[in-house]
């Protein structure tokens, strides 16, 4: 070999572990629940299977506990490209306003009605145009129980047993908007606020999907939980953009893959638990309503429903409710 082309050679060998360098990083993951969450499960599965399928070129840290920061800052982290991957709440909506369908409330009649929707092609598109306008890309909806009311000392048999009292809330503008037509006083607080807020009474009562009020304990600040089921949910598993744009394809596409496969996971984990939770909250002493009378709640909901429909836009509202 002469020396020139061992000088080419080395400069091959050296371009290319200049480009496994690019790729090599250690990525930070944020989200809002505590270590024995299912999520923080799935999120620690995602992590596992990124660092293995990428040799361990790729490493990610994960922020549980809002340790981060709330909702709002990390997504608005991830917009920033200082944080490069998120689980968020309902939050999205609040900078991505046609996401609101989603916590419509009682307007999907399951989770395979708006499995179908989040598949459909306006979904698609979606999640496109947010990531063009707001630099943040949705690369899985992680499954969550219905969302359900616990109270303080209220036992919720029907819409009228709630009437002027505060509830807390996200500071999500449907969520405000679906509580007051209900009837009471909508109080915004981060999730790292409202169980303080239960215990202090500073709020008569939270709603949230059943592996919170297991999950985060709220059986010790609440003695009552009413399977209301007033929304269906999803957990955006977003991205910064300018974090996808700074992989090699072959990276960007384990990222994306072990999304997809999160999602499937975490479906399975919240079907299993659903049934398990109710129980296990009755043995640590809360009174469960399982068959509330909904029928006040969901005419109240159709004021909700009204108002939301010019945000999301009436063919879209109408093509995904006929689903």
């Amino acid at each position: 070999m002469t020396m020139k082309m061992m000088t080419a050679a080395m400069a091959l060998l050296l371009g290319g572990a200049l480009m496994a360098q690019a790729d090599a990083r250690e990525i930070n993951l944020a989200h809002l629940a505590p270590i024995n969450d299912p999520r923080h499960e799935t999120l620690v599965e995602f992590a596992e299977q990124v660092k293995e399928e990428t040799g361990g070129e790729i490493t990610v840290k994960i922020f549980p506990n809002s340790t981060l920061g709330k909702d709002r800052e990390v997504f608005e982290q991830l917009q920033g490209g200082l944080t490069q991957l998120a689980l968020n709440g309902e939050i999205v909506s609040n900078f991505y306003p046609k996401w609101s369908i989603i916590n419509l409330p009682f307007f999907w009649r399951d989770q395979d009605h708006l499995n179908a929707f989040l598949a459909s092609d306006t979904a698609k598109g979606w999640t496109e145009d947010m990531a063009e306008a707001a630099g943040v890309r949705t690369l899985a909806f992680l499954n969550r129980n219905p969302r359900i009311l616990s109270t303080k000392e209220t036992e919720v048999n029907s819409v009228d047993d709630i009437q002027g009292l505060k509830i807390r809330v996200p500071r999500i503008d449907i969520y405000m908007d679906t509580w007051r037509a209900f009837g009471v006083q909508p109080t915004p607080l981060s999730s790292s606020e409202f169980f303080l807020a239960l215990k202090t009474g500073t709020v008569d009562g939270m709603e949230n999907p059943i592996e919170v009020m297991h999950d985060w304990k709220i059986y010790e600040v609440a003695g009552n939980l009413s399977l209301t089921n007033h929304m269906q949910t999803r957990l955006f598993l977003n991205a910064s953009v300018s974090f996808l744009d700074s992989l090699s394809e072959e990276y960007r596409k384990v990222i994306v893959d072990a999304a997809a496969d999160a999602e499937t996971r975490h479906a399975e984990k919240m079907s299993k638990i659903s049934g398990e939770y109710v129980a296990l909250l009755r043995e640590k002493g809360m009174t469960i309503v399982e068959d509330p009378d909904v029928s006040g709640f969901k005419e109240r909901a159709e004021e909700v429903h009204e108002a939301y429909r010019k945000v999301i836009g009436k063919d879209v509202f109408e093509a995904a409710k006929s689903m």
